[in-house]
């Protein structure tokens, strides 16, 4: 057997507490002034990256408490692991270049978008910069931690994309088609009848190009040599939203949420060979196996219409944007 998944980790109600991360590209609106100068959460940033760095370096599990909690320590977990399995652990840091800081005036989080630099395999830092995936702080037991990560999501921004925001409060459950405390709840439920087989008429977007095709189903193994079954749970129960208000007149309310999805998947006959240069889940050695469960990190952003007579775009939907992270996995070897 591998490692057992292991129970999810949860913070305490997310409501006041949570964060978001976001993809930079998603909006092209200017950003709304911000409030201050975000001196604090700057530096916070400035200080945390070096010791994130120094972690997976060391490639001790044990290090990513003091930086990470909650979904946000699974994935950092399974990211080591990942790194680990492939023989991929960094040599040396990348240098901090940076940060962007989003948040809204009345929450306890912020998110940060980390700029860092390049380096090659002697460890030389390149003269470009990029960005990390957005990653979200709050307070845990008096320190300042990343919670959650890899979420995609609409964020306001300047036209070069470097500008700090204050994220603004959504209006009235009312004004929207679906109450913000309903919508991951009623996601959940949606990608279980998926999951299944048996799907429901729903307020979100659907289809093959959408995120609930994505998650419920896996590049490898295909269908005929394998049976697989989804199981989605909400790991969030508290929702986090915002809206964006600069430039435009109809603002959707975005709800983040985090859930967790679990696979098991079954030879017909005989084993599962995972390959070490296979295209499916890393968390999972190379190896032969009956039998396979992935236990994943799901981070959704739902951009929820307003509740009006503007038809203009056809059926009013919620758009879904997400990310998948395998954090865990067991199995039974042939």
């Amino acid at each position: 057997m591998l490692a057992a998944v292991k129970s999810p980790r949860r913070l305490p109600s997310l409501l006041a507490m949570t964060g978001i991360a976001f993809l930079l590209s998603a909006c092209g609106n200017p950003a709304p002034a911000a409030a201050h100068s975000f001196a604090t959460e700057h530096a916070i940033v400035k200080a945390w990256w070096p010791q994130h760095e120094a972690a997976f370096i060391s490639a001790d599990p044990a290090s990513l408490t003091a930086l990470y909690a909650g979904p946000g320590l699974d994935e950092a977990e399974g990211e080591m692991s990942i790194a680990q399995l492939k023989g991929s652990m960094p040599k040396y840091p990348r240098p901090f270049r940076g940060s962007v800081i989003f948040a809204a005036a009345s929450m306890q989080w912020f998110l940060a978008i980390v700029q860092y630099g390049p380096i090659d395999q002697d460890g030389r830092a390149g003269s470009i910069s990029m960005t990390f995936p957005g990653v979200i702080f709050i307070q845990v037991g008096g320190t300042w931690k990343a919670t959650i990560e890899n979420v995609q999501a609409p964020i306001p921004h300047d036209y070069l994309g470097n500008g700090d925001a204050v994220l603004s409060a959504p209006l009235a459950d009312d004004h929207y088609i679906l109450a913000a405390a309903t919508v991951a709840p009623s996601y959940v439920a949606y990608l279980n009848s998926l999951s299944s087989g048996h799907p429901v008429e729903v307020p979100f977007a659907t289809g093959l190009n959408s995120f609930a095709s994505e998650v419920t189903r896996l590049m490898w193994p295909p269908g005929s040599i394998a049976i697989t079954q989804f199981s989605f749970s909400l790991d969030t129960a508290d929702t986090a939203t915002y809206s964006i208000t600069a430039g435009i007149t109809k603002v959707p309310e975005v709800v983040i949420f985090v859930l967790r999805r679990s696979v098991v998947i079954k030879a017909r006959q005989g084993c599962l060979v995972r390959r070490a240069a296979d295209s499916w889940s890393d968390i999972l050695p190379a190896g032969s196996y009956r039998t396979v469960t992935l236990g994943s990190v799901v981070v959704v952003a739902a951009s929820v219409p307003l509740n009006d007579s503007d038809m203009s775009q056809g059926r009013k939907v919620i758009d879904i944007s997400g990310s998948v992270n395998d954090v865990t996995a067991s199995a039974i070897k042939c």
